[in-house]
């Protein structure tokens, strides 16, 4: 029971930092840039929501810091139906945002990216059905998302460098490394060489830049944050299982 109640304050106070960043988000937007749209040096929501992201990030690191080592698949990831019933919402999530981006007349690169997102949501999907069956997921469930996750950062890089303000792009930038790093380190553990501290705190991390993200708008740019979001959390809270 105290195990589970440690989990449970972990996931409050999870949810408390991404409340707190999404609010200071929406005050930075409103209170730290010009008419032109460039930054103002020095306003307070820019500081406020800049301590809480590095508070955030030392804070997950100590906390997965503290985690013992564990390395194999089935030890590490549970299948109850709570996590089944987040997975699936997380993967619908994801199949949704991709979808609109298709819908929306997405070509060249961006083309590429809707459909590699339809199929990582599909990943997604089976790996919380097989999950919730015992079954270890295919290398290959895990990578495809992996993959996904390393073309959208570099598409939406090369449209953020043209622009000078860095405030406008960054905080979707830490989401992105967060969800691909958090990506990359599950499929570890389908060779049962999993680095629980590191996927845990990529996993924890996530959430919290995701709901930032939440903030600029836009549809499925919420919806891919939020899908990524919840993937990650759900996989977190089954990490810090003792």
């Amino acid at each position: 029971m105290e195990r589970q109640t440690n989990r449970r304050a972990v996931l409050v106070l999870l949810l408390l930092a991404a409340a707190a960043g999404l609010a200071l988000r929406l005050w930075q937007l409103g209170d730290a840039f010009d008419a032109a749209g460039l930054p103002l040096a020095g306003r307070p929501s820019t500081w406020a929501l800049g301590v809480l992201s590095a508070a955030a990030a030392v804070a997950v690191a100590f906390l997965a810091r503290g985690l013992q080592p564990r390395a194999v698949y089935t030890e590490t990831f549970s299948s109850g139906r709570p996590e089944l019933a987040v997975s699936l919402l997380a993967a619908a999530l994801i199949l949704a945002g991709s979808a609109a981006d298709l819908a929306a007349g997405a070509a060249g690169a961006a083309l590429l990216v809707g459909f590699l997102g339809v199929v990582s949501a599909l990943c997604v999907g089976v790996t919380a059905v097989q999950r919730s069956r015992g079954i270890v997921p295919p290398l290959a469930v895990h990578l495809l998302p992996c993959v996904y996750l390393v073309v959208r950062l570099i598409v939406d890089f090369k449209g953020w460098s043209v622009d000078p303000a860095v405030l406008d792009y960054c905080y979707d930038l830490f989401a992105a490394i967060a969800a691909m790093c958090a990506a990359f380190h599950l499929g570890s553990f389908c060779f049962d060489r999993g680095q629980r501290r590191m996927t845990a705190f990529w996993c924890l991390l996530c959430p919290y830049f995701s709901a930032v993200v939440l903030a600029g708008g836009g549809l499925s740019r919420c919806l891919l944050a939020a899908g990524l979001g919840l993937w990650t959390a759900i996989n977190g809270w089954q990490l810090l299982e003792d």
